[in-house]
């Protein structure tokens, strides 16, 4: 079982400007967990579902398939 421990995390602010296109994320927002992307209309991260802003995201990790 995979827990967020174990998912390689990197701080919001090393992102690179490449991952702002619009693919989906696994972000760390407030406590928890979030699937999301940016969307540049807005200039800032959504749930690409609820296409609610997500206001505290941290860090970040991409979203790799299994191998």
């Amino acid at each position: 079982m995979i827990t967020a421990k174990h998912i390689p995390w990197e701080s919001i602010g090393a992102l690179p400007p490449n991952r702002k296109d619009g693919r989906r994320l696994l972000l760390w927002e407030s406590d928890q967990p979030s699937i999301g992307r940016w969307d540049s209309g807005r200039d800032g991260w959504e749930d690409p579902e609820s296409l609610r802003l997500l206001e505290e995201v941290s860090y970040w990790a991409d979203i790799t398939p299994p191998a």
